[in-house]
């Protein structure tokens, strides 16, 4: 079956339907009845590949159809289809990925989720999972974006053969994936590990983080932007802002592009002065050749 723009399941109603683990004769208005279930829902088709859909409650919606690797026909039915999401993943569709003696398997999302295939998306709130949404445009990756606050990331050329797709997608897949300190993407059950030992100014709601004579590691600013996102303070010390203050102007500055990546803030002192070198850095992304290719054809 090939992708329909709007429909991610077969046309016509699924021919077996389960509702909290009860065989349910499928009425025109099938998709009511499983989100009207209590728990649990499953549709399957007797198709090309058994597709199925099913439904966790208030958890996640797993989806497996035989359709066209196609992300900008994706994007049209993710935005304009009945379901409503945070979180997507899709699997991939190169079995050569898992087999052999040494498998790729990626993490991805973690919890439910299909690792990291092809693509993933973000609608809404399901950014809030990203230390800041820079990091999608930055990354080495396709990016679409479309309506209802929706973005999708391609990670490598769906015309490739399956070595070269998988060359692609294991630069990109690390980065939003979860426990790996490289990773944009926080999880939900992420625990700070770093002790970020800082000045807290209750004024402008800012923790600031005095650098002298050391390095600060991706891990270490990823906790950062979960303690901002979590109110790892308290309720009495709300944190609007992480600024890291380096005492040494070229440690400020490689540093720099790490820390705008995430939306944390780049200090130094220069001539006895704070200066704050983020707020006018203004980088420009770099795509990936394979992207470039994708996009002019």
């Amino acid at each position: 079956m090939k992708s329909v723009p709007g429909r991610l399941t077969p046309r016509g109603p699924p021919s077996y339907l389960a509702v909290d683990d009860q065989e349910t004769p499928p009425a025109s208005d099938w998709l009511g009845q499983m989100v009207r279930c209590e728990l649990t829902s499953m549709a399957r088709w007797a198709a090309e590949g058994e597709p199925f859909l099913s439904l966790n409650k208030r958890e996640l919606v797993r989806l497996k159809a035989v359709q066209a690797a196609d992300s900008k026909a994706m994007l049209t039915a993710l935005t304009s289809g009945p379901t409503p999401f945070e979180l997507a993943s899709f699997a991939s569709f190169h079995p050569e990925w898992t087999q052999g003696s040494k498998p790729y398997r990626p993490r991805g999302f973690g919890g439910l989720h299909y690792p990291h295939g092809w693509l993933c998306g973000f609608r809404g709130k399901g950014h809030e999972q990203l230390v800041s949404r820079r990091w999608l445009d930055f990354g080495p990756w396709r990016v679409l974006k479309g309506s209802g606050d929706t973005t999708l990331v391609q990670f490598h050329d769906v015309a490739a053969d399956s070595a070269t797709a998988l060359e692609q997608a294991r630069v990109g897949h690390p980065l939003l994936e979860i426990r790996n300190p490289d990773s944009g993407f926080i999880a939900a059950d992420h625990a700070v590990s770093h002790d970020l030992q800082g000045i807290y100014d209750a004024k402008d709601q800012v923790l600031r983080i005095i650098v002298h004579g050391r390095e600060v590691s991706p891990g270490e600013m990823l906790d950062a932007c979960v303690a901002k996102k979590t109110q790892l303070l308290g309720p009495e010390k709300p944190i609007a802002r992480v600024a890291y203050v380096f005492m040494e102007p070229r440690a400020a500055r490689a540093h720099l592009h790490a820390l705008w990546l995430r939306e944390l803030e780049c200090w130094t002192i220069e001539l006895g002065n704070e200066v704050r070198l983020d707020k006018d850095y203004r980088p420009t992304p770099v795509k990936p050749d394979w992207v470039k290719a994708v996009e002019s054809r």
